[in-house]
């Protein structure tokens, strides 16, 4: 598999987290949360259910 080949697969995932994140927006989730989610997952790579709990209910409004 050439590196290219690997840069695609690798790229699914924020490819997915993307239109989860528009999707959301779409939905009129608060930005605010929607800004969180996507430094969470896409920005700082982090997947784990502690990670998106403060993502997703965090009062903070400057981020995780």
């Amino acid at each position: 598999m050439t590196d290219n080949n690997n840069n695609k697969i690798m790229n699914v995932p924020q490819q997915v987290f993307d239109l989860f994140l528009k999707e959301l927006k779409e939905q009129k989730v608060p930005e605010v949360v929607v800004a969180r989610l996507k430094k969470t997952l896409i920005d700082n790579e982090q997947i784990s259910v502690e990670a998106l709990m403060t993502a997703l209910f965090s009062n903070d409004d400057t981020g995780v």
